[in-house]
């Protein structure tokens, strides 16, 4: 099964219209610049949601993370965690991308990896992030995808399955356009 159909196959189960992934993949073919291709892919799963998630995807530089797109967290916010260094202890992002496995964190507040960055998080209202590092097909961590709520939570079955989704995503639309720019770069 290609990545394209390995993607779709069960979005109908976790309410995503097939028509708005096939409009993300459209963007990323059409060379439309990342942050937009990866901005509509985030609207999908905030629009899906039935719990009021704002996502946020951000891009390993190094052994930092750099903004991707976030088009509904606060602005403040996500320039604050621009350029965060990864590491064991760093946020869920920051934790996320250094391990190269999810990292759910339900309570913002109370949780030791948070300790440095909830003061940033917290007055914005975010008291929930879950973290899953964005790997391409070689096991290359190439950013972190990130659902966060305005309370304490656990992710549910389809949140995992949404989550899924966008990161698989992510890895193909991150990769081609990486690939794209080594090409020029080497031209």
């Amino acid at each position: 099964m290609s990545d394209v159909q390995a993607i779709g196959a069960d979005d109908s189960e976790i309410g995503v219209p097939t028509e708005r992934l096939c409009r993300v993949l459209e963007l990323a073919i059409g060379d439309s610049p990342l942050e937009d291709t990866l901005s509509e892919l985030i609207r999908i799963v905030e629009s899906s949601s039935r719990t009021g998630v704002l996502g946020s995807i951000l891009l390993l530089d190094g052994g930092h993370l750099r903004h991707g797109a976030a088009p509904s967290l606060p602005k403040a916010y996500s320039e604050a965690i621009d350029g965060a260094e990864i590491g064991p202890v760093a946020g869920s992002c920051g934790t996320a991308a250094f391990r190269g496995r999810p990292v759910f964190v339900s309570d913002i507040a109370t949780d030791p990896l948070w300790a440095e960055y909830k003061s940033v998080a917290l007055p914005h209202g975010l008291h929930a992030c879950w973290s899953t590092p964005i790997i391409t097909s070689k096991s290359k961590v190439l950013g972190t995808f990130a659902m966060y709520h305005r309370e304490p939570r656990e992710p549910t079955v389809r949140d995992l399955a949404l989550v899924d989704l966008v990161t698989q995503t992510a890895a193909l639309v991150i990769d081609r356009k990486r690939a794209q720019e080594a090409l020029a770069h080497a031209a």
